[in-house]
């Protein structure tokens, strides 16, 4: 019983510090991921992508585009929060072409394993000449 119990204690110290919630790069862009069996973290990170070389005119600044991706214990994932999605979000309403100076914010929490990330994309909203 002794041994069965050490083993038990053994096998889940090995899942709890091999899990983790990560931040890993897609093409440079930070994008959290949260591996294995989390019982709680929160992550906040943001990004920066490059401006155009094209003559534009600034129709708004300080947009914003949000999206929620949720995970259920990794093995359920749900949302979009693609550069596309929130780009249209951010354009919503206005008459603009494209987005410059853009920040990307993730803020992510986990609790038991059931993880929320929040994307904020924000930029200014820019028509072409």
């Amino acid at each position: 019983m002794k041994k069965m119990i050490l083993g038990l204690g053994a096998i889940a110290a090995a899942a709890i510090v091999t899990s983790c919630a990560g931040v890993t790069t897609n093409n440079g862009m930070p994008a959290p991921v949260a591996m294995g069996p989390n019982f709680f973290s929160t992550i906040s990170l943001n990004a920066m992508i490059g401006d155009v070389q094209s003559s534009y005119t600034v129709v708004k600044h300080g947009v914003k585009g949000e999206a929620t991706i949720t995970s259920f214990f990794t093995c359920v994932n749900m949302g979009d929060a693609s550069f596309e999605n929130l780009k249209s979000k951010a354009l919503e309403g206005l008459a603009a072409d494209d987005l410059i100076d853009v920040r990307v914010d993730y803020d992510m929490n986990c609790i038991c394993g059931i993880n929320t990330i929040k994307v904020t994309l924000t930029g200014t909203a820019i028509k072409y000449k």
